[in-house]
């Protein structure tokens, strides 16, 4: 909404608030009126739940409380806003189900008006903080609500229990159908990728690649915060990335959801997901699998996708320095039944050379030009980056050495240059040459 038109909106307002004010103070005044007079009270807010570098640009997170009009009881508040939306029923999600019974109700209200593709309805509330709560949830649930990023503002009754909401929407109304249609035909791409009788893993990994594939990460991306920066303009940032895998999965039938937090030394925000393959809950960070995040030069100049972030364990999100923000309970992940480097025969239980010679000299007859290795712990992860890179004043000899003259021969080259990347995190040691 343009500055021009919230002010004219606001003027409306408070002309029918004066107007509703002096009619009830005149009933007053005509029958002797004793009730209490409800006040309301307007905030503006958003409802994301934690402050991320890649926040949306419209919240400045401020709150302004202001006295606008008054309301004898229920039957003026209803004249002033109109009867309050039904609420949606057979809801559930990883944010409403950890609601309590009263803000799932708001959830289930906001969920209606939404999905109508209101901008501006009344709901029955407790208080404002139960709506921030619920919107916060929605968004957390639904990223098919493409249209809103968590900016809002709103004027109720806290006494009487009704408020109406004011939702700001990112793009024209008129434009939601079109873009709808275009994600939509994105999503049908995904969708059509699938062999027939896809496991829930297949589904997982295939939508993991395909939004990698088809976008760039970028912090000047536009429409960022949710799905249209990934399927209509293919640039954008973890917020993106994580909703997109969300949304696919949806689409796929399998169960996913939007987890934020921090990452790194500085608790930078950022956002992830939390899958359910088969039962098994794990992790899943899309936006860290996409090369052009550019954390490592290495892997970014070499890979088109990078898997070390797809089905993660507790322990390596831990590791891997992604902290949930606290706002929802997130089960504790153990299993590695979907661990990438398990499943491709790329994970070492301990050191052991014969085993990383035998995939070096592998690689090298095969033709590939690059290997994986997964370590079961820290210990066995640095002896294996000694035996592969030692320091200049090691008399050992690499164990790639062997192979790689192997290679020069064949390729009757004089020299050949290699080069590696190791996560310190999560125990991964990769050699391209």
């Amino acid at each position: 909404m343009r500055k021009s038109e919230t002010k004219t909106a606001k003027k409306r307002f408070l002309r029918a608030a004066a107007a509703l004010l002096a009619a009830v103070a005149a009933v007053c005044a005509l029958g002797g009126c004793t009730a209490n007079v409800q006040d309301a009270a307007h905030e503006v807010f958003n409802a994301w739940s934690g402050a991320k570098d890649e926040a949306p640009p419209a919240a400045d997170g401020s709150v302004v409380v202001e006295s606008v009009v008054s309301a004898m009881d229920e039957e003026d508040a209803v004249r002033l806003y109109g009867t309050p939306v039904e609420a949606s029923g057979g809801l559930s999600g990883f944010a409403y189900d950890q609601l309590s019974e009263e803000i799932q109700a708001v959830y289930a209200q906001l969920y209606t008006g939404i999905a109508e593709k209101r901008a501006e309805f009344p709901l029955r509330a407790k208080d404002s903080e139960h709506i921030k709560s619920a919107l916060n949830a929605v968004i957390i649930d639904h990223p098919e609500f493409f249209w809103i990023d968590g900016n809002a503002n709103m004027s109720g009754f806290k006494g009487i229990g009704i408020w109406q909401i004011r939702l700001d929407f990112n793009i024209d109304p008129s434009e939601i159908d079109s873009v709808q249609a275009q994600i939509d035909a994105a999503a049908q791409e995904y969708l059509n990728s699938l062999p027939e009788g896809a496991s829930d893993y297949q589904k997982v990994k295939a939508a993991y690649e395909y939004i990698i594939r088809t976008t760039d990460y970028n912090l000047n991306s536009i429409q960022n915060q949710n799905i249209q920066s990934v399927f209509l303009y293919h640039i954008s940032v973890c917020a993106g990335y994580s909703r997109a895998l969300q949304y696919l999965l949806a689409k796929a039938g399998v169960w996913c959801a939007y987890i934020e937090g921090t990452t790194g030394p500085d608790s930078e925000g950022h956002a992830w997901n939390l899958v359910n393959i088969d039962g098994v809950y794990t992790f899943v960070d899309p936006s860290w699998g996409d090369p052009t995040y550019g954390e490592d030069a290495t892997d970014a100049s070499r890979l088109d996708i990078i898997y070390d972030y797809l089905c993660l364990t507790s322990d390596e999100l831990l590791r891997a320095r992604h902290i949930p923000d606290g706002s929802y309970e997130v089960p504790v992940c153990t299993d590695r039944t979907y661990d990438y480097y398990i499943l491709n025969g790329l994970y070492y239980e301990g050191f052991d050379p014969d085993a990383i010679s035998s995939a070096l000299w592998h690689a090298v007859d095969e033709g590939e030009r690059a290997v994986f290795m997964k370590f079961s712990d820290f210990e066995s992860y640095v002896l294996a980056s000694d035996a592969l890179f030692p320091a200049a004043d090691d008399p050992a000899e690499s164990l790639l050495n062997a192979p790689i003259r192997q290679r020069m021969e064949w390729d009757s080259a004089n020299s050949m240059r290699y080069y590696y990347s190791c996560s310190d995190e999560l125990w991964i040691i990769k050699v391209y040459w």
